[in-house]
């Protein structure tokens, strides 16, 4: 059920919902591709055709916080901005681990999203390190691959950062309580992005899939990003906004082998971030640490049934119980984006609201 969950995918054009429901709008699952205007753009003077030439596909690549799914992010990130130069198709990248706010496909103002998976023990090994080097309270600095000032404070810090034998000489191991809460995190986390899946176009990569077959994973993000179903906000779908799209290529086989033999298509990167985190594999140097991994990722199963729960089980439900800090870290990284004044996101589900402010019970 976790696996299922953790690798819920909405792709366009691929009939495989069978009679599955959303929850939502109790209507057969959709994978909407809507391209917002933005609050921003609306509130101009503009007429609604000089408003539409501002619009731009909005990408959000979603990933834990962490060296290894960063290092993912930028390199998927790297061939969507290669590629969207090659077709002069702009786009807006944006990195985060913040969940999409709750609501349907035109409430949290992503067009598509590609969320990034890893294997359960290491992804909180790598959230673990991740946290308590590069995640502070009050982040400051701006590392982000596209610098939006509108949405910074939402988007993933730090992408340029990485681990090495330093950090992780050290950082302290983390308690058996750390890790449990880290680890329901992370359930949480894929909760609210399987949910998302049910009516937004949503890929999911594994990183099993991106080790073993890089230049086919390449070629499924590119066909996923630069199909031809854009929901353009104030257009007719049945017409093109600009005419060269026609000319997109309709195979990217040969772009993504040209970007994985370039040196930004390398994933030296990646495999340098990855044989520092299993030289420490807590799940395995460490008996009780594996048992605490066990316990918790079936304690929360319970609680979201299964990762199908609505809502999921708040971040901050726990976070206390561990003395480190890591977990908080985490969880603020990981809140929905729930602010006041967002130019796209429309927060109107109150649990969201819940999370922004830390609060758990939400009564």
């Amino acid at each position: 059920m976790y696996l299922s969950a953790a690798t819920k995918e909405c792709i366009p054009g691929r009939d495989d919902t069978g009679k599955e429901i959303n929850p939502t709008t109790h209507r057969k699952r959709e994978c909407l591709r809507h391209v917002p205007l933005g609050k921003q753009i609306t509130m101009m003077t503009f007429d609604l055709e000089e408003r539409m030439k501002m619009q731009r596909p909005r990408i959000g690549i979603m990933v834990i916080p962490g060296y290894t799914s960063t290092a993912v992010a930028k390199w998927i990130a790297k061939v969507l901005k290669l590629t969207g130069e090659s077709i002069h198709m702009d786009i807006e990248i944006l990195t985060t681990a913040h969940v999409p706010v709750y609501g349907y496909g035109k409430s949290h103002g992503y067009s598509k999203l590609i969320r990034v998976t890893l294997p359960l023990p290491l992804a909180i090994n790598d959230a673990y390190y991740y946290s308590m080097n590069e995640l502070t309270e009050n982040r400051e600095g701006n590392n982000n691959i596209n610098n939006n000032n509108n949405n910074g404070s939402f988007l993933l810090q730090n992408l340029d950062a990485i681990l090495d034998e330093t950090k992780l000489k050290y950082t302290a191991k983390p308690s058996p309580q750390t890790v449990g809460s880290i680890t329901e995190l992370l359930l949480r986390w894929h909760c609210r992005l399987s949910h998302v899946a049910a009516h937004t176009a949503e890929l999911t990569l594994t990183l099993d899939d991106i080790l073993k077959h890089p230049t086919d994973t390449l070629e499924t993000i590119l066909t996923f990003v630069w199909r031809q179903d854009w929901e353009w906000e104030g257009h007719n779908h049945n017409t093109n906004m600009r005419e060269e799209r026609e000319l997109y290529p309709k195979i990217w086989n040969g772009a993504a082998e040209e970007f994985f033999a370039s040196e930004d298509g390398s994933l030296q990167p990646l495999l340098n971030q990855l044989s520092l985190l299993l030289q420490d594999d807590l799940s395995t140097s460490d008996a009780a640490f594996g048992e605490t991994i066990r316990q918790s990722f079936a304690n929360e199963m319970t609680k979201s049934n299964n990762l199908t729960a609505w809502p999921c089980p708040s971040f901050w439900d726990g976070v206390n119980n561990d003395n480190s800090g890591a977990a908080h870290k985490i969880a603020s990284e990981m809140t929905p984006n729930c602010r006041d004044g967002d130019p796209y996101a429309r927060c109107t589900v109150n649990r969201d609201r819940c999370e922004v402010k830390k609060d758990a019970k939400c009564e």
